[in-house]
């Protein structure tokens, strides 16, 4: 039985590059292990197959009406498995597209250790996160990096997390993963909104200039780069989320900030930086 991990994240906080490196890592270690992009421009596991798009489910349904192993899934890195869902419309749309997927038994062709779901962008976390709850999904991490806007989108995620808990078992909670990390500030930042809904965070990314040039070469750090200290953060992100999801632990599930706790949490963190711009704190003391 595969183990179904889903990552949210806002459009630009680096959660596919994320994500493929996570499916890297995993798989030079033995595991077998599918990625499922589930964003519109099928993009997710692009630098898992050498910079190359592949043809993504909804587009090949459209066309022939039906879809098999042979034409939909692609291997990438050491054997990843790469599956992307495109475009794929509404909510009874896609559930359509799952059974697909199921009867063509895409999911289990290789009974994989574990199918990790990118979930990047802005599509409507509602309509993803309940078909594949349906079908057994473990966990849910969430990416960000230290921009407000982008935590400002975690507290709207873990909001709708919430909400879908209310009448139906929660998908349990990993963390939260912040990525592209530049200095203690963004560190600090990030951890106290962890602390403030209630979560934990995971597996810290740094940010780094070999993660773009990985990129244009079309691959992932994991391949390009295996013995720099980027890969080593990758690698070690991935045993984590190995343990996580072995773990028999009770987890917090996240608590959404008011608009109004949000508002006020961000003044705060905006008093402590006039006070380090200005002197009245020595520097680092306000963080």
């Amino acid at each position: 039985m595969s183990d179904q991990i889903l990552f949210y994240g806002k459009g630009g906080v680096g959660t596919s590059t994320l994500i493929s490196n996570i499916s890297a890592a995993l798989v030079e270690t033995g595991f077998k292990v599918m990625q499922v992009g589930c964003n519109p421009q099928g993009d997710s596991t692009c630098i898992l197959n050498g910079g190359i798009l592949i043809p993504t489910v909804a587009d090949h349904l459209r066309k022939h009406g039906r879809i098999s192993i042979a034409d939909t899934v692609h291997t990438g890195f050491k054997g990843v498995e790469c599956l992307e869902l495109g475009d794929s419309g509404n909510g009874e749309a896609i559930e359509r597209l799952f059974e697909q997927i199921e009867q063509a038994g895409l999911r289990e062709t290789s009974g994989p250790d574990y199918v990790l779901y990118d979930l990047s962008g802005e599509q409507s976390l509602s309509t993803y996160h309940e078909p594949i709850r349906q079908r057994g999904a473990k966990l849910v991490f969430v990416v960000t990096n230290a921009d407000f806007m982008s935590l400002s989108a975690v507290n709207g995620i873990y909001a709708t997390l919430e909400r879908l808990g209310k009448d139906r078992p929660a998908v349990p909670f990993g963390g939260l993963i912040p990525n592209e990390i530049s200095n203690s500030f963004e560190e600090s930042f990030v951890n106290d909104f962890a602390h403030h809904t209630k979560t934990q965070t995971l597996g810290q990314v740094p940010r780094s200039l070999m993660v773009r040039q990985c990129e244009l070469y079309g691959k992932t750090v994991i391949e390009a780069a295996p013995l720099s200290t980027q890969a080593y953060y990758y690698r070690r992100l991935a045993n984590q989320i190995v343990d996580q999801a072995n773990s028999m632990k009770i987890r917090n599930q996240p608590q959404a900030l008011t608009a109004d706790e949000l508002r006020n949490w961000a003044r705060e963190w905006a008093d402590r930086l006039y006070a380090m711009e200005n002197g009245l704190v020595s520097d680092g003391a306000a963080i």
